[in-house]
């Protein structure tokens, strides 16, 4: 099977080092008018001391949400039926919930590194025909704001950029 491709055959994509072999996996978003409809929601904090922001010590929270419906019959962006069932892509998402650091989730706006199932993390809906999984991941340590999928995927030491013009994990 091909790699996930945003907007075609899934809405976002998630990834690990430790989830197969850090395979890139697409999810499908539930299509119902909410404000995360096939993307993300990004909730942003600088957390500080100061009032005259002058700390050095400040650092950002990101809370990042969005829906994942697992449903056997599903259909892709490009409508095409979505070849993984509701047993397999919940399973998958149970893998990616229990990491705590190290995640990548690949949304509309760019791919955000480095976070991790933290606290809240997930409100499942469990429902005869699907089920809809509302997320949470949260930023571990320093806040980078997303970045290119395709860069961030060249940028593997094996990648073709240089040091330079490179984000490296």
């Amino acid at each position: 099977m091909s790699p996930p491709t945003l907007g075609v055959d899934c809405h976002v994509v998630l990834s690990h080092p430790g989830v197969d072999a850090g395979a890139r996996y697409g999810f499908i978003c539930p299509l119902d008018n909410s404000i995360r409809e096939a993307g993300v929601q990004v909730n942003r904090q600088v957390i500080s001391e100061s009032t005259t922001y002058t700390d050095p010590h400040w650092h950002t929270q990101l809370w990042l949400r969005f829906d994942i419906i697992c449903g056997d019959d599903l259909r892709a962006p490009n409508g095409i039926k979505h070849p993984k069932t509701r047993a397999e892509d919940y399973a998958k998402l149970m893998e990616f919930m229990l990491e705590t650091d190290g995640i990548t989730l690949e949304t509309p706006i760019g791919a955000f590194t480095n976070l991790g199932a933290l606290g809240f993390s997930a409100d499942e809906r469990h429902l005869p025909k699907h089920s809809i999984i509302k997320c949470e991941l949260n930023n571990v340590g320093y806040y980078f704001p997303p970045v290119d999928p395709n860069l961030l995927l060249d940028s593997a030491w094996d990648g073709g950029l240089t040091w330079d013009t490179a984000y490296w994990r």
